[in-house]
């Protein structure tokens, strides 16, 4: 049992440092997008056609990217109450699972929802650079699909 437990962290300390590096990324990106986007429109009276589009697209991305790993940490809708209202034993246990349930349920409604919404905006394309509506779309069912992941990993090392 240790082993399976151990495996699980280690899964799970590779996904949180996969997608922390993919979101630190991201931000990096899309600060410097937004830079050069800034510095063209004011500096050189001319702004790029793809301004609006993928900083947008980033920023989706980045945004539920992030979600995995809160999910990973255990911080993710954490405002600290239930430690400051329930007293250590087997009903914040029992409430801690319960969170992690419904999670999880949120979670695969959410890859459902999020993958026929990818599927319906993929042959739809954006204004400026012709790319799949559905590309940022994307997003929840993979974010959806790492997190639910996650919350399996965390409750199996417990």
């Amino acid at each position: 049992m240790q082993d399976a437990s151990t495996r699980s962290s280690r899964i799970a300390r590779t996904i949180d440092v996969a997608v922390t590096s993919v979101g630190a990324l991201g931000v990096a990106c899309f600060t410097a997008l937004i830079v050069y986007v800034v510095v063209c429109r004011y500096a050189f009276s001319f702004t790029p056609r793809w301004s609006e589009e993928v900083p947008r697209l980033l920023l989706v991305w980045v945004t539920f990217i992030g979600g995995i790993s809160a999910f990973i940490r255990r911080t993710h809708l954490s405002a600290g109450l239930t430690d400051l209202l329930v007293k250590p034993g087997r009903f914040r246990t029992a409430l801690a699972m319960l969170a992690a349930v419904c999670s999880a349920l949120f979670l695969i409604v959410l890859l459902w929802t999020g993958w026929k919404l990818t599927v319906l905006t993929w042959s739809h394309e954006t204004t400026a650079l012709s790319w799949p509506v559905g590309l940022t779309y994307l997003a929840l069912p993979v974010s959806a699909a790492l997190s639910l992941i996650a919350i399996l990993l965390v409750e199996w090392r417990k």
